[in-house]
Order: structure tokens, then sequence, then C-alpha cells
């Protein structure tokens, strides 16, 4: 059995492949991943194209709290079919 090793990289391109889009949060409590913004970087710096939302909410405190919410627009794989 081939064992393939997923880094968070992998895990936040499987998670916009498939749900579009991605908070630092479900970044955090799903891949662990705390540099979310970071990772972005990387993958637009591949080619992906991704938006930056900024938005508001409520934190659990009930403080305002701004964040971003990241939308995969284009996806690198596209341009190679």
């Amino acid at each position: 059995m081939k064992m393939t090793k997923r880094s968070q990289i992998t895990d936040i391109i499987a998670h916009l492949r498939k749900y579009k889009s991605i908070t630092s949060n479900e970044a955090i409590k799903r891949y662990g991943a705390t540099r979310l913004s970071g990772i972005i970087f990387i993958l637009q710096e591949k080619g992906f194209g991704i938006e930056t939302e900024m938005t508001q909410g409520k934190n659990r405190y009930g403080h305002i709290s701004n964040y971003a919410i990241y939308h995969l627009i284009k996806d690198i794989e596209e341009d190679e079919k």
C-alpha cells in the first residue's frame, strides 16, 4: 500500500475545490492550518485565482470581529483541460 503525505496546502486546495471558499476558522478546525493567509499567498503565486472577501461577525465573546473569506475563482487544473 502506497502512503501519500498530505500537507496543509493540499488540504486547503482540496477544500477550495469542493466548497469554493474557506475561512481561517475552518482551516484551523479542519486542517490545523493557523496561517491560512500564507497558504493563500502560495496558491496565488502558483496561479490559483483566489479572491478575498472581508466581512464582519461576532466572536465568541460577542465583540465585532473582521475576518476574510477566501473564494476560489480560478483553478489551475482548469487551465490544463
